[in-house]
């Protein structure tokens, strides 16, 4: 199975929002890393056929989406970045509605609704209205939602948005026993959602993926690049306006402070195992005033 964009862009008026993305996806957990406004977003809802590309196209198997038409869309399991609830649907309305949507026979539906809402912890709590939800309960529901019909194709945007740690952990260990001979599409901004489950993380920013590794290639790239330093509180407050910083740290009267350079930033400073996280903030820049690598 094989899932591709061609030299997609999408425009709205004036504003290019993406650019010509190409990118050829298999089997196996992609996670689409980026800032707010990189066009994760607007990527997802093209490929879930939400949304229509200005230019290019996606292929399912070497066949246009949109001449599949409702044959791809029947292989897909989708979770938008923000999920709307009838005021009266209960959590069980909803994923009884979802599952009729979804042409699913009603026996299947049930014991598969049963599953799954053991699976994201909401086994009591089907009889319950949805507006009445916690935040992190309705993106639960909506996780089961997109499971439903066990889906070739999972697009998931931003899913663990109002999950606690715990529940962070739980949800990649379902994604992970899940993504066996499909393909997961998983965007976030937050690097530990795919951090230990994605064969290959996208960077995204500007419209364009800026690099697709693994999360082993990025860490030996930043190898050199990450420093820990001790430094007075003062000095902090200045340096940090000048500085890529991943981390600072209490260490007695003075802060710890986990500093990405090309070179070494101070005599004192000591080289660091590098994390995905050290990747993500030194590819994309965050420095006041200045663009990405």
């Amino acid at each position: 199975m094989k899932l591709q964009l061609e030299a997609v862009t999408k425009s709205y008026k004036s504003k290019q929002v993406l650019k010509g993305v190409t990118l050829t996806m298999g089997t196996g957990v992609y996670g689409l890393l980026g800032p707010n406004g990189a066009g994760k977003t607007t990527m997802i809802r093209i490929l879930a056929d939400v949304l229509r590309p200005t230019k290019g196209r996606v292929l399912y198997d070497g066949k246009d989406i949109h001449d599949v038409g409702d044959e791809y869309r029947a292989k897909i399991g989708y979770l938008p970045q923000d999920v709307s609830f009838y005021g009266d649907f209960t959590g069980r309305d909803y994923l009884e509605y979802s599952a009729a949507l979804k042409g699913m026979e009603k026996a299947r539906a049930k014991k598969r609704i049963e599953e799954l809402a053991y699976s994201v912890g909401l086994g009591n709590d089907l009889k319950r209205k949805c507006t009445a939800y916690s935040g992190g309960m309705q993106r639960r529901l909506g996780i089961a939602q997109a499971l439903l019909d066990d889906p070739e194709i999972l697009i998931l945007d931003e899913p663990t948005s109002g999950l606690d740690p715990y529940e962070r952990i739980k949800f990649r260990n379902i994604i992970s026993a899940y993504a066996k001979e499909r393909l997961v599409l998983l965007s976030t901004h937050i690097v530990s959602d795919v951090e230990h489950i994605a064969a290959q993380i996208m960077m995204m920013e500007y419209g364009t993926i800026q690099h697709i590794y693994t999360t082993g290639e990025y860490i030996q790239r930043m190898e050199g690049r990450v420093w820990l330093s001790e430094m007075p509180a003062e000095q902090l407050m200045a340096y940090q306006n000048r500085a890529v910083i991943s981390n600072v740290r209490a260490q007695g009267g003075h802060m710890e402070v986990r500093i990405i350079e090309d070179t070494k930033p101070f005599p004192d400073a000591v080289q660091a195992v590098p994390t995905l996280e050290d990747a993500y903030l030194y590819l994309f820049n965050y420095l006041p005033g200045k663009a990405g690598r």
